[in-house]
């Protein structure tokens, strides 16, 4: 009975001083991944487009005397810029907390939908008015293009930041990697080395590939 109404007590304290606050992210995230046979995830699917389009085109090409030029992996990168919206809490106390955040983006051909996870979060006051803060964490979505039928955008990202008067939030984040990509696997099934026109470009049924070093930027607020 004595342990039980200490752990009360002590769980009371905790809550006593845990900061618990809502804050809504706004950010732009630029996607420039390179893709090879060996990406991870997706380099079967890059290897197969390359050796499907290749062999339909040179198929086309003797049918009716044209220079189709061939694909390679490299071409299969995918390049576009997200802008983000990123609704979430964090709960700690005033050297560290948790943060969890949902992921939504948009661009002007991909779309991803998911969760960012940030265990580790360390933070400081540097004036009355002014919080520092640096986190540590990653984030897992589901990437999404006309057409495709599967996808998938993963980072591993620290972030540093800073929150003014409680209500501000300016944040700089680091992607030491990322890795993602979109399939059309009904589209790579179609490209049959006897049809009677150019294949499609293997792009339009995969954009995958790798990137390090990426650099974001959002601004958010905090209720």
């Amino acid at each position: 009975m004595w342990r039980i109404t200490c752990l009360g007590l002590l769980v009371g304290v905790v809550d006593a001083h845990a900061d618990v606050r809502g804050v809504v992210r706004f950010g732009v995230l630029p996607i420039d991944l390179e893709a090879s046979r060996d990406t991870p995830l997706f380099g079967d699917d890059i290897e197969r487009a390359v050796s499907e389009y290749n062999s339909a085109a040179a198929a086309y090409d003797q049918r009716f005397g044209g220079m189709t030029a061939r694909a390679d992996a490299a071409d299969l990168g995918v390049h576009d810029t997200l802008y983000t919206f990123a609704p979430g809490f964090e709960v700690g106390n005033s050297v560290a907390f948790f943060r969890l955040e949902a992921q939504l983006g948009y661009g002007d051909h991909l779309r991803s939908f998911g969760a960012g996870v940030y265990p580790l979060n360390l933070q400081t006051r540097f004036s009355r008015d002014v919080v520092g803060y640096v986190s540590a964490g990653g984030t897992a979505s589901w990437l999404d293009r006309s057409g495709s039928d599967v996808g998938a955008l993963v980072t591993a990202r620290a972030a540093g930041g800073v929150r003014i008067s409680n209500r501000v939030v300016l944040e700089a984040g680091y992607g030491a990697f990322m890795i993602g990509g979109v399939v059309d696997r009904d589209g790579i099934d179609d490209y049959v080395p006897s049809a009677d026109a150019p294949p499609p470009s293997p792009r339009d049924v995969v954009a995958a590939g790798e990137a390090r070093n990426t650099v974001d930027l959002s601004v958010g607020v905090v209720f």
